[in-house]
């Protein structure tokens, strides 16, 4: 199947390509990209073509950087392929499961691999290998130019994500030697050559790292993404009322009012066409708040602190009212018991 990413992720092409003085729609016509596409930022692109416009731009404009500069100017387009992760996800662990999935479907069809090995987690894009077929084998340059490209869009994504804690281990690349003497500034760590895959390695720890969507550079993408939510119309309201749960909540936002503003309906409204389907909205926050709480509590990792302001209890007592409430035991008590059990489970199944 043809690999695409969103025309998005062009986001800044025409200004880079004017600013090292080169024309971007010669370039574009030359990769086989319509200009007025790119100008737009709608639809999709095959991965191949934009491998090639890569390339083109950098060999042209002598510019051997030129895919992390396109990269830096990302933005929060960064994250334009990504709406309902984010949405979803109140962790960095959440989202990138959430993330890799959502690439492998169609119209992407990407192949990226989460793999967390003890301290260090793997971000992986195999998907750079099947594009090698693509490219002719006496002329690796394009894909060593886009392997730094995507891995680039997607440093800037996790960095807008989960602000400026998120940081990088090392930087893997099957790239046999550098381009440029950019990376350092561009990753922030060391980054390794003629390795066997193009990976990205963070620590572990991250993963439990709450997503901020508070940040106002991710509220036009939050709210694009929520905007084609509530276009499925009322018949998938539940679904509408979850997802914007989901959202609201790490934000300490989450109420009957909120949720009605952004369904532009009057509350009691609101109110009236839950109560029609025998639910009620506070009902489904509480059953979303326990399976988020029990969900976290079966970990290490997340702190208390954390996962109280994750479900959106502006006080800690909050939730310890709520675990009780709940689970008939404190969050610490709770904890203990969901990884006693776990830990049994597993010692039983390496026994049979």
């Amino acid at each position: 199947m043809t690999q695409q990413i969103r025309a998005k992720l062009l986001t800044g092409f025409y200004d880079q390509v004017s600013q090292l003085n080169g024309c971007p729609e010669t370039l574009l016509n030359s990769a086989g990209i319509n200009p007025e596409q790119v100008e737009k930022l709608e639809g999709y692109l095959p991965l191949s073509k934009v491998t090639d416009l890569v390339e083109k731009a950098a060999r042209q404009l002598n510019c051997a950087d030129f895919g992390l500069r396109l990269a830096k100017s990302q933005g929060a387009a960064a994250l334009s392929s990504l709406g309902a992760a984010v949405l979803q996800s109140l962790t960095l662990g959440e989202f990138l499961n959430a993330a890799v999935k959502q690439f492998a479907a169609p119209p992407y069809n990407l192949r990226v691999e989460l793999e967390v090995k003890g301290l260090q987690t793997f971000i992986t894009f195999h998907c750079l290998n099947d594009l090698e077929s693509y490219i002719p084998s006496d002329s690796p340059l394009p894909l060593e130019l886009f392997r730094e490209f995507l891995l680039g869009v997607s440093v800037v994504a996790l960095q807008i994500l989960c602000g400026e804690k998120f940081h990088l281990e090392a930087v893997i690349l099957k790239s046999k030697q550098p381009l440029h003497d950019k990376y350092q500034d561009f990753f922030g760590t060391e980054v390794q050559f003629s390795q066997n895959s193009d990976t990205l390695v963070l620590s572990s720890s991250q993963l439990s790292q709450p997503t901020e969507k508070c940040n106002p550079v991710l509220r036009p993408l939050l709210k694009s993404y929520i905007d084609k939510v509530l276009e499925q119309g009322e018949s998938n309201l539940i679904h509408q009322v979850e997802q914007l749960i989901y959202c609201l909540m790490p934000l300490k936002r989450c109420s009957l009012q909120e949720v009605a503003n952004q369904l532009s309906m009057h509350k009691r409204t609101l109110q009236r066409r839950l109560r029609d389907r025998e639910l009620v909205f506070e009902d489904i926050l509480d059953r979303i708040r326990r399976e988020r709480a029990e969900h976290y509590l079966s970990r290490k990792l997340p702190p208390m602190a954390q996962i109280s302001n994750m479900l959106g209890y502006r006080e800690q007592s909050s939730f310890n009212r709520a675990c009780d409430r709940w689970f008939g035991a404190t969050p610490m008590k709770v904890r203990r018991r969901l990884l006693s059990e776990a830990a049994a489970k597993a010692a039983l199944e390496t026994e049979n």
